[in-house]
């Protein structure tokens, strides 16, 4: 933790949502770290149910639609906001009106022009970004996205800080966050994670990681990492992993890509901790495909044999109803899915059920969220389930969630 120091400037970065899941959070930690290392400045951290809001200039990490109505809650009345994360990325113009400027694309490639300009005076600061890629303000003209080409140009956030004592509510524990890649390569027609970096992907070299870890574990006091990725396709996650291993390192990935884990990965991933992985197969085979996820239901099969052999204890599966085109045959075919998985697996499955939420800029932005058609699906669902651990959220959070930026 960079411990308080008067400065001349000074940023806070908030994170409008509970602490137990915003400390997990890389972007705040990416600001936290940047405005902290330069000269002058004292960068604070603020949750929904932690911290004051003391700085005269703000940013606002949005991760959820949700969060946007808790942000502008939060507000100061006065200073200089600014917002950024998946919800300035795919609401620009709506979250627009709530700040004084949005922050687009890679962090690291912005923020230190804007903490430039600011130390220029604040009576022109708003003017005199303007011309920074990946700034935005309401009524320009032009949407820009700054592009980081190489990641390992970028200082890694290294001082990760959790509270003394901590709950349950903590998932992941205090560990420290390693980033291996950013982007996702797969195009998937219901995600909107494609679109924020054109469908590239950026890796961080292994040896940058390796110095990350080395570096990180021992400045945060923790022995236990959480890989940062949508996927898990790093090219050399298999050395990754033998690295973490030899070091006696603990491991958690919150979501790996099934088709992609052969048995030696998962025997390291095993290794490692990792007595539980969580995958996304969204759907039956017929609709998954016409969703742009091109993965057999065999495939998926496949996996959980080698989930088996590397005597992984629990599986969960992420799974979507009130998709576009989803018919009752495909509600029908998704049962049957989940059942032949359960069926395999040795372990213990758990099933997380979601309601599909149209998301902007992605093929299906303009898609409607039907609640009677929905609920059908659910019921459906549920009666060829009976014997499954399942968690789902409420309807009509998802639901206020699509209405409120569409």
């Amino acid at each position: 933790m960079f411990p308080y120091r008067k400065t001349k400037y000074s940023l806070d970065i908030v994170f409008p949502n509970k602490m137990y899941g915003g400390v997990y959070s890389l972007g705040p930690l990416i600001i936290y770290n940047i405005v902290n290392q330069r000269k002058d400045w004292y960068c604070e951290r603020i949750f929904l149910d932690y911290g004051k809001i003391h700085a005269a200039l703000v940013g606002f990490s949005l991760q959820y639609e949700l969060d946007l109505a808790k942000a502008i809650a939060m507000k100061p009345k006065q200073g200089i906001t600014f917002a950024g994360g998946p919800v300035a990325e795919l609401h620009t113009e709506e979250a627009a009106k709530h700040f004084d400027f949005l922050i687009l694309g890679d962090i690291e490639a912005v923020l230190p022009q804007v903490l430039d300009a600011w130390e220029k005076g604040e009576k022109e600061f708003l003017s005199n970004i303007e011309s920074i890629t990946g700034v935005y303000k309401n009524g320009m003209k032009k949407v820009t996205r700054a592009v980081l080409q190489n990641i390992d140009d970028a200082p890694y956030p290294l001082v990760q800080p959790f509270p003394e004592s901590i709950s349950e509510d903590y998932v992941f524990g205090k560990c420290f966050i390693l980033e291996t890649e950013r982007g996702c390569p797969f195009l998937c027609h219901f995600c909107a994670i494609p679109q924020f970096y054109e469908g590239k992907m950026k890796f961080h070299s292994l040896k940058y990681l390796k110095k990350v870890i080395d570096e990180g574990l021992a400045l945060n006091h923790v022995q236990k990492i959480i890989i940062y990725s949508p996927s898990f396709v790093h090219p050399q996650r298999k050395e990754l992993l033998q690295y973490l291993l030899e070091k006696k390192i603990r491991v958690s990935f919150p979501s790996i890509k099934a088709e992609h884990m052969d048995l030696e990965t998962l025997e390291r991933m095993k290794a490692c901790g990792q007595k539980s992985l969580t995958i996304a197969p969204e759907c039956g085979e017929r609709l998954r495909f016409t969703l742009n996820k091109k993965v057999k239901d065999e495939q998926y099969f496949s996996f959980v044999e080698r989930c088996n052999q590397a005597k992984i204890e629990k599986l969960k599966l992420y799974m979507m109803i009130g998709l576009p085109e989803m018919k009752k045959e495909d509600v029908l075919d998704m049962a049957v899915f989940i059942l032949e998985m359960k069926k395999i697996f040795s372990g213990r499955l758990y099933l997380s059920i979601n309601y599909f939420v149209p998301k902007p800029k992605t093929v299906f932005a303009k898609e409607v969220m039907d609640k009677k058609k929905i609920k059908k699906q659910e019921k459906i669902l549920l009666q060829h389930l009976k014997n499954i651990k399942i968690k789902m959220p409420k309807l009509s959070t998802s639901h206020k969630e699509w209405m409120l930026l569409r």
